[in-house]
């Protein structure tokens, strides 16, 4: 595998499951020092082989301390992939303002803080890159999810706010919108069926291609985007949807 990431340091927030660790795994493998972010102690074990850090997105004293120990260790940081996020299914009536907090903290201001403590340590690289997750849910409607694709299309919003804000530091900011992917995000909400395998057969059916999508899928996605052959990218919104928003 070509090692397009030699010499950069990166951040990979929600780095434990899914996503988040494929992406690890993925620039990793392509030369990249990585520090994979975790919320939970228990997920250190999972991410053993990279700098496994405990973080918060939504606690700015965890984000100085996690940037400071990169800065230190690495020397500083070239890419932010900002992975972490939670999902919730609920419409209006029944979220609650308690619901409401919880996804809009996680999700959108634990992305925002993301970025505002990041950028500083790209401008002293010379530049970087930051990738955001968004998710189908900003783009098209989707049953149930109206707090979660409210995070998600601030994500997409924010996302390309600091592209203008920052093109001309030389940082590139753009995001993902994944439509369903196989991670235990989509596993816990296909145990909660009445029918599991055939709401994950209904989930799959969804894509023009007729299948969900993988965490490395997703991640060989964000690699791409993170490195110089997308050098001339920024401000978008990349769905990886199988075709799915096309409709």
């Amino acid at each position: 595998m070509a090692k397009r990431f030699s010499g950069k340091v990166s951040i990979v927030t929600g780095a434990g499951s899914g996503i988040g660790l494929a992406t690890a795994g993925r620039l990793a493998a392509e030369g990249a020092v990585v520090v994979a972010a975790v919320f939970d102690r228990n997920q250190l074990s999972s991410v053993g082989r990279f700098d496994g850090q405990l973080l918060d997105v939504r606690s700015e004293a965890d984000w100085d301390r996690v940037l400071a120990q990169t800065e230190t260790a690495h020397g500083g940081l070239d890419i932010l992939v900002n992975n972490a996020g939670v999902h919730r299914v609920a419409s209006a009536e029944d979220t609650t303002r308690e619901l409401w907090d919880f996804i809009s903290e996680t999700n959108l201001y634990g992305t925002f803080l993301g970025c505002r403590k990041a950028i500083p340590l790209l401008r002293r690289r010379g530049g970087g890159v930051i990738v955001n997750l968004a998710s189908f849910a900003a783009i098209r409607g989707v049953p149930r999810q109206v707090a979660y694709a409210t995070s998600k299309g601030g994500i997409l919003a924010m996302t390309l706010a600091l592209a203008v804000d920052h093109v001309h530091e030389n940082i590139r900011v753009n995001c993902v919108c994944p439509g369903a992917t196989g991670t235990p995000i989509i596993d816990a909400l296909v145990a909660t069926s009445d029918n599991p395998d055939r709401f994950r057969a209904e989930l799959a059916a969804r894509s023009p291609m007729g299948a969900m999508a993988t965490p490395e899928e997703v991640a060989a996605t964000i690699a791409f985007l993170v490195s110089d052959d997308a050098s001339h990218i920024t401000g978008i919104a990349l769905p990886v949807d199988g075709g799915r928003s096309g409709r």
